[in-house]
């Protein structure tokens, strides 16, 4: 069974929204952007841990934007084949496909429909087909302890059932020697003197009180005299080679919250119910690693169906493009780009996993991205627009380095997402034999066929792509290429007038960078020089020192691609400037 598209309609920040899912799926997205809203309508229709009361939604449930009185949440599964879903369901599933759907109006009682077709849907009289079709959610707020306090028992009793005759003769037998063994310390700890002599008076004094406590004295135990009261109260501890450890650091928690929750999931099944999985942000606490190995382990251990929310990158990198599914808001709606049921997603994944680590996987959690070509770019442009006053953390903007001119890959699965983009290259000219050629111009054509960018180029720029021959640029070549240079940014293409280091030596930095550099003969290309000599350490060195000198650049061609980035990540989320 799988459950391979959820459509929300009218709940919350929901509209109308299509949600495409796999085996495994990875839903990411901002906060606030529904993540959390997806998975609690899911359990509208699934988990059975919802009272009757939770089902009935209140008026802050109903989107709000389109002033919905209506909200309907479908989830269409298909491939059923188990024999305990035909037999609960019976007429409603037809050629393996079951849709359940969920109704809910304003001031009206909930709806339960199902039916393997929208003409065949028919109203369901309870929601009795969750003893065979069922949600198992691990919420962010989870707790060890309460979790423990609450599952133990079932846990241990569950242990219990499932073993041989022989194995629980063998505990039997064992819990015997438990019990001669506890006697027996209980007997030295009350011979131990200090605590002998501790309740005496205790024992006096009750003995004072009533005849009935002549032949009754407390005593001090080692928690429990009864062996099998003992072992259904028995506590988790971490055991390690100086011993038993007690439970402390929350990263170690969460993992061993998680691992007690499969085992206890493994324990539950069987054949007359089928289950599946939904985990919020199981990062939490974690170190990089750990959140990685901690994916694959839930992915790959649960026996269904599951579902992840997160934050983290190292999460998102062992997801396939199939697998991830990304909510963005857009006009104050929530929107999905959803992997299982698009191709240009699963496209560009391809062309880009190989990329694919901690920091590149930051871009599927990005409002916005700025590509450049390397660290020195990325360097440079985060303090200038710190200098200038920009919060790229605050509206979720990433600058990210291609490290070279690799930007088509991102580029598509920034479309693919729709995450808005821009980049900045530099104005290479190239010489090939005799032939010379601007191949920073030759680049911004490729990304815009490969990336199907709509650009069309001004006629005016017939020659920006020739080449020549001689050593000084021709003069219409290089008005070509100017006019061209323009309006590429027009698409979010931010090309150099040289380089990044040529272009700040030209800048209003220009005094700055020749005091940092001390070039006292203020030469040009002695400086540029300097400049790109181990281009990352000296622009780390020089923001460090000349920092508040960024914010001559405010109005500066240098700054345009982080003024647009910005306007179009507003523009996306209807930013309120708060």
């Amino acid at each position: 069974m799988l459950i391979y598209r959820v459509n929300i309609k009218g709940f919350r920040n929901y509209e109308d929204v299509d949600v495409y899912l796999n085996s495994s799926s990875l839903i990411i997205g901002s906060n606030n952007v529904g993540k959390t809203n997806f998975i609690y309508a899911l359990r509208l229709l699934f988990d059975r841990n919802l009272s009757e009361n939770d089902l009935d939604l209140l008026d802050s449930d109903f989107n709000a934007y389109s002033h919905s009185d209506k909200v309907e949440i479908t989830a269409y599964l298909k491939d059923i084949n188990e024999e305990c879903l035909l037999s609960e369901f019976k007429g409603n599933i037809n050629e393996g496909k079951l849709i359940l759907k969920y109704i809910k109006e304003k001031n009206q009682d909930y709806i339960l429909q199902a039916g393997f077709s929208e003409d065949t849907m028919q109203e369901l009289k309870s929601r009795s087909y969750l003893r065979r079709l069922s949600m198992q959610y691990v919420d962010t707020n989870r707790n060890l302890y309460k979790y423990l306090r609450k599952e133990r028992q079932n846990l241990l009793l569950n242990s219990q059932e499932l073993l041989s005759e022989e194995q629980k003769n063998d505990d039997k037998t064992k819990t015997i020697e438990i019990q001669k063994n506890l006697n027996s310390i209980n007997e030295k700890i009350s011979s131990l003197n200090y605590i002998k002599n501790a309740l005496e008076n205790v024992n006096k004094e009750l003995s004072s009180l009533s005849v009935e406590n002549e032949d009754q004295n407390i005593q001090f135990v080692a928690g429990h005299n009864d062996a099998e009261k003992m072992l259904s109260d028995v506590a988790l501890s971490y055991s390690s080679e100086e011993g038993p450890l007690t439970l402390g650091g929350d990263g170690r928690n969460n993992q061993i919250y998680l691992a007690t929750w499969r085992a206890r999931q493994e324990l539950k099944a069987g054949p007359d119910h089928v289950t599946f999985y939904a985990i919020e942000e199981p990062e939490a606490h974690l170190h990089p690693h750990q959140q990685r190995k901690l994916a694959q382990y839930l992915t790959k251990s649960l026996k269904g169906q599951v579902i992840v929310t997160s934050h983290s990158p190292q999460i998102a990198e062992i997801f396939k493009a199939e697998n991830i599914v990304r909510l963005y808001f857009h006009n104050k709606y929530t929107e999905v780009a959803s992997g299982p049921n698009d191709a240009q997603i699963k496209n560009s994944f391809n062309a880009f996993n190989y990329r694919l680590n901690t920091l590149s996987a930051e871009v599927f959690f990005s409002y916005g991205v700025f590509l450049v070509e390397g660290v020195s770019e990325v360097i440079f442009y985060k303090a200038l627009a710190k200098e200038n006053g920009i919060d790229l953390d605050r509206l979720n903007i990433s600058i990210l380095a291609v490290e070279g001119i690799g930007f088509k890959p991102y580029i598509n699965i920034c479309n693919a997402l729709s995450i808005p983009w821009v980049l900045r290259t530099d104005n290479d000219i190239f010489k090939n034999r005799e032939e010379k050629y601007y191949a920073g111009i030759k680049r911004a054509v490729g990304i815009i066929k490969e990336c199907k960018l709509d650009y069309k180029k001004p006629s005016e720029c017939d020659k920006a792509c020739e080449k020549w021959h001689c050593d000084t640029i021709p003069n219409d070549i290089k008005n070509n290429n100017e006019t061209m240079r323009k309006s590429l940014k027009n698409i979010g293409i931010y090309m150099a007038k040289v380089d990044l280091e040529n272009d700040i030596a030209n800048s209003n930095l220009s005094e700055a960078l020749y005091a940092h550099y001390c070039i006292f003969d203020k030469d040009l290309k002695s400086l540029v020089s300097k400049m790109q000599k181990s281009k990352a350490k000296n622009m780390f060195d020089f923001v460090e020192e000349m920092h508040s000198k960024l914010q001559m650049l405010n109005d500066d061609e240098l700054i345009e691609p982080i003024d647009s980035i910005v306007t179009k990540v507003k523009s996306q989320v209807q930013y309120n400037g708060k």
